[in-house]
């Protein structure tokens, strides 16, 4: 299996603004781009992690989570360490995070 070659050009702060005015739920916090999402139903936090999974598979990228099972919630932290900030493969990844829909 070929990995998918990412794309670790830094986006300015002018590009990651706009980025997240179009990304729901995802913020700024220090040199990461971080969503929290809230589940209802504990099946749809176990489908969630399985599209968690196949999207770091699909895109060679690899976030920081954090299960919360008291809040059902599990965050999303995604930066590129190599590069030191956001770069457009986070972007990328966090575009591809939002496709999830609990019926998947």
């Amino acid at each position: 299996m070929t990995l998918p070659i990412e794309d670790k050009t830094p986006v300015s702060e002018e590009e990651l603004a706009e980025a997240l005015q179009e990304l729901e739920g995802w913020v700024k916090e220090g040199r990461a781009i971080t969503r929290r999402f809230l589940f209802d139903k504990w099946g749809d936090i176990t489908k969630f992690m399985l599209h968690l999974a196949k999207t770091i598979e699909e895109t060679n990228h690899h976030p920081d989570a954090i299960l919360d099972t008291t809040t059902r919630t599990v965050t999303v932290s995604v930066t590129t360490h190599s590069a030191g900030t956001v770069t457009r493969s986070d972007v990328e990844f966090a575009r591809r995070l939002n496709r999830f829909k609990p019926e998947q």
